[in-house]
C-alpha cells in the first residue's frame, strides 16, 4: 500500500507516477529533529511513526544531497515549504 505524505492537504503518495514526476519520499528522522519536523507540519495532535514520510515538495532544493544515485536530505534540515490554509499560517510580528 503506498505511503501518503504526512503534510497537511498534500495528496502525494509513493507511487510510480510520483517517482516519474521526480518526487521523493523521506522518513522522519530520529529524536530531536523528528520533533522539529512534527512542529513544522502544524498538524495538531500529530505524532510521526516509523513509517511516516514527507515528500520532497516540502523541502527547498538546497536541502538535498544529490551527489549519489539516491536523493538524500542533508543532516538536520527541517521541512519549510507548505501551502497552509489561513487558519494555520503564522502571523508575522510588525515592527
Amino acid at each position: 500500500m503506498p505511503e501518503h505524505c504526512a503534510a497537511y492537504a498534500c495528496s502525494n503518495r509513493q507511487t510510480i507516477e510520483a517517482r516519474d514526476r521526480g518526487i521523493t519520499f523521506h522518513k522522519f528522522p530520529k529524536k530531536d529533529v523528528r520533533k522539529k519536523w512534527e512542529v513544522a507540519l502544524r498538524r495538531e495532535g500529530f505524532t510521526a511513526t516509523d513509517s511516516s514520510v514527507l515528500c520532497s515538495e516540502h523541502f527547498k532544493p538546497e536541502d538535498f544531497d544529490r551527489t549519489g544515485q539516491i536523493v538524500r536530505l542533508k543532516d538536520g534540515v527541517i521541512p519549510s515549504v507548505f501551502n497552509f490554509p489561513l487558519h494555520l499560517q503564522r502571523v508575522g510580528v510588525s515592527s
